[in-house]
C-alpha cells in the first residue's frame, strides 16, 4: 500500500499531537515525534524533517501510527516522549 500521507500531513500531525499531549499545547518537536514513533534517536529527526520536506516517503507503519495517535491512541507507558531539559548551571 502506497502512503497517502504527505509532508504537510506530518507537520499537521506534530501540531495536533502537541495540542493533545503537551501541557501548553505546543507542537511536538521532531525529537518528541521520533520517540513516539519508536525511530532511532540518532537519525530519526533527520527522517522526520525529510518526510516533512517531501524528500522521504512516509512509510505505511509511520502513517498508521500517526493515524492511531490522532484518533486518540497513545504510545505504550514505557515510551518516554518528553524528557526534562537539563538544569542550567547558575
Amino acid at each position: 500500500m502506497k502512503s497517502m500521507m504527505t509532508g504537510e500531513d506530518v507537520r499537521e500531525a506534530r501540531a495536533k499531537l502537541g495540542r493533545m499531549w503537551k501541557p501548553g499545547g505546543n507542537a511536538l518537536t521532531a525529537q518528541e515525534l521520533v520517540r513516539a514513533l519508536g525511530l532511532s534517536e540518532d537519525h530519526g529527526t533527520d527522517h522526520v524533517y525529510n518526510m516533512e520536506k517531501g524528500k522521504s516517503a512516509v512509510s505505511g507503519t509511520i502513517e498508521m501510527l500517526l493515524r492511531i495517535y490522532l484518533a486518540g491512541g497513545v504510545p505504550p507507558d514505557d515510551v518516554a516522549i518528553f524528557k526534562e531539559a537539563p538544569k542550567r548551571a547558575r
